[in-house]
């Protein structure tokens, strides 16, 4: 049996209800043992976890960010220098945070290496974004070429990293991000938005990690042409982050405070999309983009900027509607395009799900999947 040494940084997973925790859970069941190293400061208060009989959580309880990959790399040593019975293979969840990690691992102890990518680290706005992303993406560039093994989400940014890195494409194997599609489609409405809400006549829905990449000033400012023509119209946007105060002063900057509120994230949306007019995302980049998965599953319309899986599976005007990234005039237009015409509301949501069918396969599935992409690095 397999033994994975995880490196990653979604401390998520010491929340025992959290979908993070979930899947390590579910991963266990494929692999002999998993022991996932986390990067975490020490002030957050963090303890080893054992999820399960074979899952194992360490967080790096560093006293700084600069000291996560050394932290990392010592917690690593000691599970690889453990004794196992077995095929050891090293994963890290990113090419340039953790990569690294993994990196120093492989060559200690001479062990496979695979390299995971859920970003689109080829995205303009990516390594133009800010000097940091700037230096995450030449890091990736010596990572990833030195990685066994590569798994990305996306066929795109598979033939990116032939085409711009040179990777050999035999090392790179697409596995999308795991969304049951076939849970969420039949699942019943727990929460009416319709109901909470009932002042407004639309409602927008934004679904989203409250971060600069999000781009969540640009559906505000959107959305704020859009109130001009449809007055009774509201957004409501769930999720958390860095962002959250300065989005909330914007709000009251632009006088949406009557139009649109804020709820904390949510582990299961799918009551939100039923009941919500349309989901809105305007992320200047997404490796994937699970939350447009999640609202075609729901049968919920959708306008989004062209990112993740609205690049190579989504069609504007046929499956949802799309805009470039950042272009808050096309995104109102959208807006008010779905709320004048029912019709195309009915043909995008059949649409968006006939579209998404190639990832409905069942989590059972999905795990054979996983595990076959990992064994192939073990060979």
């Amino acid at each position: 049996m397999l033994r994975i040494i995880s490196i990653g940084n979604d401390r998520n997973v010491f929340n025992l209800q959290s979908g993070v925790a979930q899947r390590m859970v579910e991963y266990g069941t494929i692999f002999g043992e998993l022991h996932v190293v986390v990067f975490a400061l020490a002030n957050l208060g963090f303890r080893p976890l054992k999820l399960s009989n074979n899952v194992f959580i360490y967080p790096t309880n560093s006293t700084s960010r600069l000291k996560y990959i050394p932290d990392a790399i010592k917690i690593g040593k000691e599970l690889a220098q453990s004794i196992y019975f077995g095929q050891t293979i090293i994963s890290t969840q990113d090419p340039y945070d953790t990569g690294p990690v993994g990196i120093v691992l492989k060559r200690k102890f001479r062990l496979p290496l695979q390299i995971q990518i859920h970003t689109d680290i080829f995205s303009k706005q990516f390594y133009d974004g800010s000097i940091l992303n700037w230096l995450r993406f030449h890091v990736s560039r010596w990572t990833l070429r030195r990685a066994d093994g590569i798994r990305v989400v996306r066929k795109k940014i598979a033939q990116d990293l032939v085409d711009n890195f040179k990777i050999v494409s035999k090392r790179v194997t697409i596995l999308p991000v795991f969304v049951d599609i076939k849970k969420i489609h039949g699942s019943p409405i727990s929460v009416d938005l319709r109901m909470r809400y009932r002042k407004w006549n639309e409602i927008v829905l934004v679904a989203s990690r409250l971060s600069t990449e999000k781009r969540i000033d640009v559906a505000l400012m959107a959305f704020a042409q859009v109130l001009k023509k449809f007055p009774k119209a509201g957004m409501v946007i769930v999720g958390q982050g860095a962002e959250e105060s300065r989005l909330k002063q914007k709000v009251q900057r632009l006088k949406l405070s009557e139009n649109v509120v804020f709820e904390p994230w949510q582990q299961d949306l799918s009551s939100y999309y039923k009941t919500a007019t349309l989901f809105l995302n305007t992320s200047g980049f997404e490796g994937f983009g699970m939350t447009l998965i999640e609202a075609a599953a729901s049968g919920c319309p959708i306008v989004t900027t062209k990112v993740g899986v609205a690049e190579d599976m989504l069609q504007d005007g046929r499956s949802a509607l799309i805009c470039p990234i950042g272009d808050e005039r096309c995104l109102a237009t959208k807006l008010e395009i779905l709320f004048e015409n029912p019709a195309i509301v009915r043909s995008l949501s059949s649409e968006a799900l006939k579209a998404i069918e190639v990832l409905n396969f069942s989590k059972e599935e999905y795990l054979n999947r996983y595990l076959s992409v990992v064994t192939a690095i073990s060979k």
